[in-house]
């Protein structure tokens, strides 16, 4: 069974459930910095609260949406509009999230993802949130979207 519901200009999909596996597809042309963005995030975090009922996972993916959906927009798209697509799921025991844009890409090659900070100067900087998620989720993965673009997920244990 589908399900489509339009909100915001946002569609919102849910698949059928086979065996214990439940998956959600979000995917909206944003804009950096505007309620549209917001709105997407807050329709997403709605998903998670009905989804994860540890409270410890529920927080940790809420900051994975809001953080790699701020990114795909603010550096896939360079603060202009575009689209960003999420995919969130449940497989087992585990929580997936993948969230993809189709701007100019990552260079991996740039990426700190085992970035230590080493004084209370380093926490100030920006470009701690991808280190974080690496270090605190239980597998993470930059792959580039093809054409143009690029896809994070991550896998929470829950």
């Amino acid at each position: 069974m589908t399900k489509k519901n339009r909100r915001c200009g946002l569609v919102h999909m849910l698949q059928g459930e086979a065996m214990s596996t439940k998956r959600f597809f979000f995917t909206a042309n944003l804009e950096y910095g505007t309620d549209s963005m917001e709105s997407f995030i807050q329709m997403i975090e709605k998903k998670l609260d009905r989804l994860i009922r540890d409270k410890s996972i529920r927080f940790f993916m809420k900051v994975a949406v809001n953080e790699l959906v701020v990114n795909a927009v603010e550096h896939g798209y360079n603060k202009n509009s575009g689209k960003v697509s999420v995919h969130l799921w449940t497989e087992n025991n585990s929580v997936c999230l993948e969230v993809s844009d189709f701007g100019k890409g990552v260079r991996k090659e740039l990426l700190n993802l085992e970035r230590v900070a080493e004084s209370y100067d380093d926490l100030t900087e920006r470009g701690w949130g991808l280190p974080i998620l690496n270090k605190v989720s239980s597998s993470f993965r930059i792959t580039t979207n093809k054409p143009t673009g690029t896809v994070i997920s991550l896998t929470m244990i829950i």
